[in-house]
């Protein structure tokens, strides 16, 4: 009866260890893919700024300085 009792909690035990190790490594590839999707804002918002500020620069420059401004973009762009 004893050995019966013991070898249901080592199971119940083993099976509790397994499930933590699974939901262990899926949490951490979940981790790595958020960091990346994270990195991928920050670029993209970056790229963004840096696109209205060369607009608000052209809007507000005058207009003999906006010709080279769309120049300079084409040449880039």
């Amino acid at each position: 009866m004893w050995t019966a009792i013991v070898l249901i909690v080592m199971a119940a035990i083993a099976g509790e260890a397994w499930r933590h190790h699974t939901r262990a490594r899926s949490s951490s590839s979940d981790k790595q893919e958020t960091d990346r999707l994270e990195q991928r804002i920050v670029e993209l918002e970056t790229e963004l700024r840096d696109r209205i500020e060369t607009l608000e620069r052209i809007v507000t420059d005058d207009k003999s300085d906006l010709k080279r401004q769309f120049d300079h973009l084409d040449k880039t762009g």
